[in-house]
């Protein structure tokens, strides 16, 4: 595969008129749409050719985070030249803390709540930080009862939408230990943000999922609608050493009662998966 991109990346600088982006790109791949069924838009550019270059610039992405993350380099060495993954840091790098003790002493939000989602965590094994909206009272978490990764679920959701959202993380192929549940505000609306990148700098993790419009916009520190980014992979420089891929998606109790939104999430969740090698 390295050696196709890095031929395919050469290929553009003599584009031959006959083929298409993809072509150039990637040759002959199973998921062009047929010409036969290009549907003109009024832009100039088909359905079919929109479509096969968002599959083709994802597929690029996610090849260039996994090769830099392999060789601990933002830059990747292609013939004649070089390819440097952009990020972006957050206003002020982190500076981890020394132990769980300090870290848990520093967040805001209920202890009761910190110790019910972080007792299972360990630095890294945490892969994935997923980031809710807010967070429910302890006396509304306490009185139902579960087990396993639904116990913190609950924190963020009524229990049906955590249910869902324990299928959902299952079949993304994530244990317990290797996922974080933490609110991006408290029904006060307290922004817990800084919390967030606190958690990112300790744990580690490499990916942080922003569920829902809110916590999407306080994390990336942006007013781009929802439904432009989701599944869109977003570098973060939290510490000097450490970035994180923020990847958002639409709040599990949306994808609970529209049905239309499983195809779309369950998609975003595999372009998850792909860069933590959870899919062949």
């Amino acid at each position: 595969m390295e050696g196709l991109f890095k031929q395919k990346l050469l290929d553009l600088r003599h584009p031959r008129p006959a083929v298409t982006f993809g072509a150039a790109l990637l040759g002959d791949t199973s998921w062009w749409v047929p010409e036969t069924e290009v549907v003109p838009s009024a832009l100039g550019a088909s359905v079919g050719e929109v479509s096969e270059r968002s599959h083709v610039l994802e597929s690029l992405e996610r090849f260039a985070l996994e090769k830099t993350r392999e060789e601990h380099s933002p830059v990747l060495k292609i013939p004649g030249g070089e390819l440097r993954v952009h990020t972006e840091a957050a206003p002020n790098l982190v500076d981890p803390y020394g132990s769980v003790a300090e870290l848990r002493a520093s967040l805001r939000l209920d202890p009761r709540l910190t110790e019910l989602v972080l007792a299972r965590k360990t630095p890294g094994k945490v892969q994935v930080l997923f980031v809710s909206e807010r967070f429910r009272p302890w006396d509304d978490v306490v009185g139902e009862s579960k087990s396993g990764l639904e116990s913190e679920l609950i924190a963020g959701f009524p229990v049906r939408t955590a249910e869902l959202f324990g299928r959902m993380i299952a079949a993304m192929k994530l244990t317990q230990e290797e996922v974080l549940l933490f609110p991006v505000e408290d029904a006060a609306e307290v922004d817990y943000t800084p919390e967030i990148f606190s958690l990112a700098a300790f744990f580690r993790p490499l990916i942080v999922v922003t569920l829902g419009a809110k916590a999407t916009a306080r994390v990336l520190k942006s007013t781009d609608r929802l439904s432009l980014v989701h599944g869109q992979f977003f570098a973060r420089q939290i510490t000097d050493s450490h970035t994180v891929q923020v990847v958002p998606l639409f709040h599990p109790s949306i994808i609970e009662t529209n049905q239309n939104m499983k195809k779309t999430a369950w998609a975003d969740m595999q372009k998850i998966m792909k860069l933590l090698k959870k899919l062949p």
